[in-house]
């Protein structure tokens, strides 16, 4: 009986904890996530026509090697604070994959075949 209270108890412990506070995983993990929320702002900023070229770009490290995906953009914005975070963002996960021993599958994503410009937005295609 004083095993289960144990248990019982440090379950409460362990999993009831209303802090709000984010252990050291989970917030590089939130860094992580908040950069590529504004790598995917940035991008979504871009437009194109025939006088602006379209790009595209791997982000994130899966724990295999390779990107998780890739985006496109074009040269309508500052790619340099864009390639910034997206370079930074790499090593971090990386680096974060490397330091909690993160597994995925080991698909290798492939980048787009090629990029159209469709309604003013570039379009990556993978087919």
């Amino acid at each position: 009986m004083m095993k289960f209270f144990f248990a019982l108890l440090s379950f409460f412990v362990i999993f009831c904890d209303e802090s709000g506070d984010l252990s050291p995983q989970e917030s590089e993990k939130e860094v992580i996530d908040n950069l590529k929320i504004e790598i995917k702002n940035l991008a979504n900023e871009s437009v194109c026509s025939e006088d602006i070229i379209c790009y595209s770009v791997g982000i994130g490290a899966k724990p295999c090697g390779g990107f998780w995906e890739y985006i496109v953009y074009s040269s309508s914005i500052d790619v340099v604070p864009l390639l910034t975070k997206i370079e930074t963002m790499n090593e971090l996960e990386k680096q974060y994959n490397i330091k909690y021993t993160v597994q995925s599958d080991c698909y290798i994503v492939a980048p787009p075949r090629s990029l159209t410009c469709e309604d003013g937005k570039c379009i990556a295609v993978f087919d």
